[in-house]
């Protein structure tokens, strides 16, 4: 039950989004789980950006719901593409790159008149929003799109709403059209803003364009948009009347939040500030006492609630796409620890358990997930410290390079390369340049950015397979692939034929038996055939928009809506992806039972040549842990039990006790698969009848995917048989070349391990002996310079290794040194340079003397004043450095 509201205390986060959803529900609404803050099924978003996105099929008319009204809060990301807020993070106070969007939708049930009727009447009579500070704007026409002003929701604002009309405002396309995509439901919008000015300020100055609303600044912001889809953006670009109208609203929660809890700042309400407390605890500094600080904290609490959301959902960080977007996020807050609040440790995976109470009881995921969070998180900051290191060498490097070339200009692409690789920030490699006497070249950052933006420029653009005007008309398709008396064939009928250019095209029919792509599981293959033998359509892959089947492939022929087909699924590789898929089911339920219940899955692939599953688990899986998970799958396998499947309530599955899947949106009525009493989750895919179907169950491969996440591969049936053959071809020429048995070949290796070990130390006894040599012939080489010993030394015939030795002993062998020792490896020329003692105290510096040689022979070197190290390629050029090596040693 939410907490009530006192007239001592400010509503809490928890109370406003109670009351929001119970208002909507009392309108009638459907009050609907947040979608994952990243779309599994929509490659064209990176994460879920807009309360929208789970109904974006029936925006597009591709899918449907059971009600005509909902309402939710939904969890957002905003990182990059269109809707990119990242570089403002911190630095003002009301954006964020996770937020929540309370929204109230209609499928074309009502339209403006109560989303407007009762956007006002939750605002000014729940909230009690004072009236004479509201804003509202509506869409003022558009000549190109040939629109006039939206003076029907003008009109409504006036008669439904007792808002003062000079408070209601027209502004352009910019600001009040608002559109999905290049193509797809758009419509106009109004929006609803608020002053937050004191008494001195002028209630006027919201009318005013260079000051007032929409003039982007703190004191007036956006609280709600109200969309209205009413048109359809064709391909052309022209617009289309919907034919049922809709309504999409986005109301920003921590905008509202601070508005209601009476604080300027969105970071001053009951979301950040527990977590600014136990940030203050960790680097001992206090938020709201100096403005660096606040930037940093501001950035530290945005990003780790970010991140906890994403991967609480399943997402991990990686070096590309939604997992790079995560590794910048963790590094540019721990980047703003390091520089300002003076947090040498990983300090971020410290805050998770806090933001997880915060938005625990809204969001469940992130409450079950915290250790698996913190040990990501922590993974993340431990890598970035040393990637930090590396990145200050390069730097060093770039600087050192400028000065030697005498120019003060850091190329752009090379600084952003410093952002993209090690994530430096603009504004610290800026900083780093001027302590160098450098300039950063801005434009050539500005373009480098440009292209590294195109891997994301997709976000937001919603291009799929069809396009929104190909979609348009199109019906649910009857699916048939779970129906065992239709089999993998059935009589169809061409809906859509849309061809590609290079030859391949999409088919949708109005009935299929082919699996779309979802849930880990690969789409079917197969082929679609006119009855009169006119075409043939090889269907290489199977997607779902929304309720709509889309087949991939590539024809022969022209089908046309109309015709008649035989579609027909490649049975033997639908047999071998369902032997594989309810392997997996049986490989969850053994990890958990060997490793734990903390074991859950983080993402799978099924097809037909193998089983991929990723899970949840702090440490690599010991071989008799393997063996164990094998040993359990297969035992299920020989019990041949009964795979059975059955529609029920979403509740009722949960109290059953099915397996859910963290980030998986599921609906009112949900499948499960259940195999035999042993285990039952929600899945949608294709599964066999009996556990014996699958065959033998061999695991081939367990690897680190992330800190706590592991990857363990298998294959079943014919590939798995094909696996322990292949495996005991190797075993038996193992035995043969050992001129052993096969069950003697672990000890015959055991020996042979030994002998190796011993001639390794014999080796080694006759190249200590030869570096002994060296070193004497080093020493001999070397002049006194009035104090200390120099010297230049090629030794050819002493590898990295070997030079390295002999520089550790001529170390402890002259006090006072100032040597360089050259060698050939693999065809590179590696050198060591030692400065101590006399020489040190002269002036002569080990790291100077190693770039002098590096740049000399067309390689690289630094180090410490009194010990440095590189390599070059140009052995051909030893000759000219060693005489400018002796010059700077002061022996001509």
């Amino acid at each position: 039950m939410a907490p009530k509201e006192t007239s001592l205390t400010k509503p809490t986060a928890e109370l406003v989004r109670r009351q929001f959803l119970d208002f909507f529900e009392e309108q009638g609404h459907r009050i609907v789980p947040s979608g994952p803050v990243f779309p599994q099924d929509d490659p064209t978003l990176l994460f879920t950006n807009a309360g929208m996105n789970q109904f974006k099929d029936v925006f597009l008319g591709s899918g449907s719901r059971p009600y005509t009204r909902a309402a939710d809060t939904q969890k957002c990301i905003r990182v990059s593409g269109k809707h990119n807020d990242l570089e403002e993070v911190g630095v003002d106070t009301y954006h964020h790159t996770f937020f929540e969007m309370l929204g109230n939708w209609s499928f074309g049930d009502y339209f403006k008149e109560d989303a407007i009727r009762w956007a006002w009447q939750l605002l000014t009579e729940v909230w009690k929003l004072p009236k004479e500070r509201l804003w509202v704007t509506v869409f003022g026409g558009d000549a190109a799109d040939g629109l006039p002003a939206d003076e029907e929701a003008e009109r409504l604002w006036r008669e439904c709403t007792d808002i003062a009309p000079e408070r209601i405002l027209r502004f352009d396309r910019t600001d009040n059209f608002w559109e999905m995509g290049e193509t797809g439901p758009c419509g106009p919008c109004s929006e609803i803003h608020i002053d937050r000015g004191g008494p001195d300020c002028d209630p006027a100055d919201g009318a005013d364009p260079a000051i007032g609303v929409n003039a982007g600044n703190e004191r007036f912001i956006e609280l709600w948009n109200l969309v209205f889809m009413q048109f359809n953006r064709l391909d052309d670009g022209s617009l289309k009347p919907l034919p049922a109208k809709h309504v999409d609203t986005g109301m920003g929660f921590e905008r509202v939040l601070g508005v209601l809890q009476g604080v300027s700042s969105n970071y001053d309400t009951d979301l950040f500030q527990p977590i600014f407390t136990e940030l203050g605890r960790l680097c001992g500094k206090t938020y709201g006492e100096d403005e660096a600080v606040d930037v940093a904290m501001r950035v530290a609490a945005d990003h780790v609630r970010a991140v906890t959301a994403a991967l609480s959902d399943g997402a991990l960080p990686s070096n590309g796409g939604r997992g790079y977007v995560l590794r910048r996020l963790v590094r540019r807050a721990a980047r703003f620890g390091r520089q300002v609040l003076g947090l040498e440790l990983p300090f971020l995976c410290e805050l998770v358990p806090t933001v997880a109470r915060i938005l625990g009881p809204a969001f469940e995921e992130m409450a079950a997930r915290v250790e698996h969070v913190q040990r990501i998180v922590r993974a993340e900051e431990e890598a970035f410290a040393t990637t930090l290191g590396r990145g200050l060498v390069r730097f060093d490097e770039l600087a050192d390079r400028l000065e030697r070339a005498g120019t003060t200009r850091l190329d752009g692409a090379e600084g952003f390369e410093l952002y993209a690789t090690y994530g430096f920030p603009r504004d610290l490699v800026e900083l780093m340049a001027r302590e160098r006497g450098l300039e950063l070249d801005s434009t050539g950052w500005d373009e480098a950015e440009a292209k590294h933006r195109d891997v994301s420029r997709s976000e937001g653009s919603f291009k799929q397979l069809l396009s929104a005007e190909q979609l348009e008309g199109l019906p649910a398709t009857v699916s048939t692939y779970h129906d065992e008396a239709a089999g993998v064939e059935s009589s169809a009928r061409v809906v859509r034929f849309h061809a590609g250019a290079d030859g391949t095209g999409v088919v949708v029919l109005d009935r299929s038996p082919f699996y779309a792509e979802s849930g880990g599981q690969v789409g079917d293959a197969g082929e679609i055939v006119a009855a009169d033998g006119s075409f043939r359509f090889v269907v290489t892959d199977t997607q779902k928009l929304g309720d709509v089947v889309v087949h991939i492939g590539e024809c022969e022929g022209q089908p046309t809506a109309g015709f008649d087909v035989t579609a027909r699924v490649d049975a033997e590789r639908r047999a071998r992806t369902m032997r594989n898929h309810t392997a997996t089911h049986l490989l969850h339920k053994a990890l958990r039972e060997v490793l734990g219940d903390h074991v859950s899955q983080q993402g799978s692939y099924v097809g037909p040549d193998r089983l991929r599953f990723d899970l949840s688990h702090p440490t690599g899986l010991t071989q008799e842990e393997l063996d164990e998970v094998e040993r359990r799958v297969n035992a299920q396998i020989y019990a041949n039990a009964t795979v059975d499947s059955r529609e029920d309530t979403i509740e009722a599955a949960k109290a059953a006790g099915a397996m859910a899947l963290f980030g998986e949106k599921y609906g009112d009525r949900v499948r499960m698969v259940g195999v035999g009493d042993w285990s039952l989750e929600l899945c949608g895919g294709t599964h066999v009848r009996a556990a014996g179907d699958i065959g033998p169950f061999v695991l081939v491969g367990e690897r680190a995917l992330q800190a706590g996440v592991r990857r363990v591969e298998a294959v079943t049936g014919a590939t798995a048989v094909d696996v322990l053959q292949a495996q005991r071809r190797i075993v038996q020429a193992a035995a043969r070349a050992l001129k052993s048995s096969p069950e003697d070949v672990p000890d015959r290796i055991d020996a042979l391990r030994t002998q190796v070990k011993q001639a390794q130390k014999e080796t080694a006894k006759l190249a200590a002996a030869d570096v002994g040599a060296l070193v004497d012939e080093v020493r001999a080489a070397l002049v006194d310079r009035g104090g200390f010993k120099v010297g230049v030394v090629d030794l050819s015939k002493a590898d990295r290794n070997a030079l390295r030795d002999v520089g550790t002993r001529i170390k402890g062998a002259e006090p006072d040194l100032a040597v360089v020792l050259t060698g050939r490896d693999q065809g590179k020329v590696p050198f060591v340079v030692q400065v101590q003692g006399a020489a040190l105290a002269s002036g002569l510096k080990a790291g100077d003397l190693a770039k002098i040689l590096g740049a000399a022979i067309g390689g690289g070197g630094g180090g410490r004043p009194d010990s440095a190290q590189g390599q070059g390629e140009d052995a051909s050029q030893l000759g000219a450095a060693t005489t400018a090596l002796r010059s700077a040693l002061g022996v001509d």
